[in-house]
């Protein structure tokens, strides 16, 4: 690029400067001027700076409240002086101040100085001098991966009239010492590696072809070998090549900076694992015992009721309407199919059974809404849910299914699958969604999502419950059964795919 010096510049800051910025003319900050340039005498310019305003020594002050006052100080106020700026005009060498943006570069760094002849430098430099008519870049290949380079990058640009300069003041004479310098901007970039011709001679043949192929190809062709270079680069990929007894290939220095720099980044970025962890823990749904062995510690009443609020729910006069064989009338086609058989089992299947039936109540007494459903108020919401159902029980409902009487979608989602987990306990883990569908007046798509959601597998009627409910086949092949069974099977967490 140009001749190579042996000149050193280092950028620094300095405490003592003082700055000035105009465009075209005279301006800027800058630290002081490179100790080897050679200063010309320059017209020099007297300013009369005002150091301080003059203090009035009438101005009385005030007491405080509690009457003391504060002693009265002098304030040591330094003499007004001239200061003489002198403006010197450039030569071959002047300072340079650079800047580093979005780097972190080494003090122990030092730039090798390169220069060449501006392309439209003008004819007369005027004070500029060097600047105006020569170019400078500056290297560094000190560290052992990065590579440094400075350059000019004002030309063309909105700063291109922009003029830096550097003041050295020394307050003892009061001179103001004066010089153009370079604004720079230093880059950082990791050092290319060098292809020898031992590793050209390893390219396959494959290898020649699709680097031919990503030059010269189609936009289909180039799409398919990227596709086939994606899939090379996997974890699995490299532990079968290891196990075949492949050595594993080393990186070079380019290569080592970048898995290092990653290695940094993302050291506190959660794993996959842990990202399907709080993605499942998010969604609208029970909470599963995932360390069950059996399928009836999946999901047990004290998680899904709790305990006290199981005790309280009312059922005697069920027990005793089903002894005495009268009928029972409620809103749900799925519950009133089923409490001979749930009283036939017990009292805490019929306790579910009538618990599963209040917050069938709720979601049928709500009335919907943009982005959710608006319950009714307490008093419309205790004739909804029963009379005989106790203050406790509608109150823990309320405050688990709502949020100051509104319903949002993640809470309706959240006791539609509390719904679904209940229904398994009630028909012994393997339910009939029909009732449940229209109760809930969902769609089969819809119904089935909700059970898979709480780790159940969704199945085709089977042929014995066709035959037992009397349907033909068309009807039964738009029926579905879920079956909750260990191991649960929830949907999988989507992550996007690269466009």
């Amino acid at each position: 690029m140009g001749k190579k010096l042996p000149l050193m510049l280092h950028t620094s800051k300095t405490s003592n400067l003082i700055g000035m910025n105009k465009k075209k003319k005279f301006s800027s900050y800058m630290p002081p001027a490179h100790p080897a340039a050679s200063y010309n005498t320059a017209p020099r310019l007297y300013i009369n700076r005002r150091m301080a305003d003059k203090i009035e020594k009438s101005k009385k002050r005030k007491k405080n409240a509690d009457g003391s006052s504060r002693p009265s100080k002098k304030v040591a106020i330094e003499d007004d002086r001239n200061v003489k700026i002198s403006l010197k005009d450039g030569d071959e060498w002047s300072p340079v101040i650079a800047s580093t943006p979005g780097l972190a570069m080494p003090a122990s760094i030092s730039l090798q100085p390169f220069t060449k002849h501006r392309k439209n430098a003008p004819q007369r430099p005027g004070r500029s001098g060097a600047i105006a008519t020569t170019e400078v870049l500056l290297h560094s290949s000190e560290h052992p991966k990065l590579d440094y380079t400075a350059r000019e990058e004002e030309e063309g640009g909105s700063d291109a009239l922009l003029k830096h300069y550097v003041g050295v003041y020394d307050p003892k004479t009061g001179k103001l010492e004066v010089m153009e310098a370079r604004k720079m901007v230093v880059r950082g970039s990791v050092r290319a590696h060098q292809a020898t011709e031992a590793e050209f001679e390893k390219q396959t043949v494959r290898e020649l072809r699709n680097d031919l192929g990503e030059t010269f190809g189609t936009k289909k062709a180039r799409k398919a070998i990227a596709s086939v270079t994606e899939n090379a680069i996997s974890a699995n990929r490299g532990s079968r090549l290891i196990a075949d007894g492949a050595k594993p290939a080393k990186l070079d220095a380019a290569k080592s900076a970048i898995i290092a720099s990653m290695a940094e980044a993302t050291s506190g970025m959660s794993s996959r694992k842990d990202l399907e962890e709080q993605a499942d823990a998010a969604k609208p749904r029970p909470k599963a015992n995932l360390s069950a062995k059996d399928i009836k510690d999946v999901y047990t009443v004290d998680s899904l009721i709790g305990s006290d609020i199981f005790k309280s729910v009312p059922v005697l006069e069920w027990e005793q309407a089903v002894k005495a064989k009268k009928n029972i009338t409620t809103n749900s086609r799925y519950v009133s199919a089923r409490i001979v058989s749930a009283a036939t089992a017990g009292v805490n299947k019929l306790r579910v059974l009538r618990y599963l039936l209040l917050l069938l109540d709720l979601h049928i007494a709500s009335r919907p809404m943009r982005g959710g459903r608006m319950l009714p108020k307490r008093e419309e919401m205790k004739t909804k849910l029963g009379d005989n159902i106790p203050q406790s029980v509608i109150e823990d409902i309320r405050r688990k299914y709502s949020d100051a009487g509104v319903m949002s979608k993640f809470k309706s989602d959240l006791l539609i699958t509390h719904v679904c987990a209940l229904a398994c306990l009630v028909d012994n883990y393997e339910v009939d969604l029909y009732d449940l569908q229209l109760d809930l007046k969902l769609e089969t798509k819809d119904m089935t999502q909700y059970f898979k959601e709480i780790g159940a597998r969704v199945v085709g009627l089977p042929e014995a419950r066709r035959k037992a409910l009397d349907l033909d086949k068309a009807t039964a092949a738009q029926r579905r059964t879920a079956k909750l069974k260990l191991p649960l099977d929830f949907p999988r967490v989507p992550f996007g795919r690269r466009g």
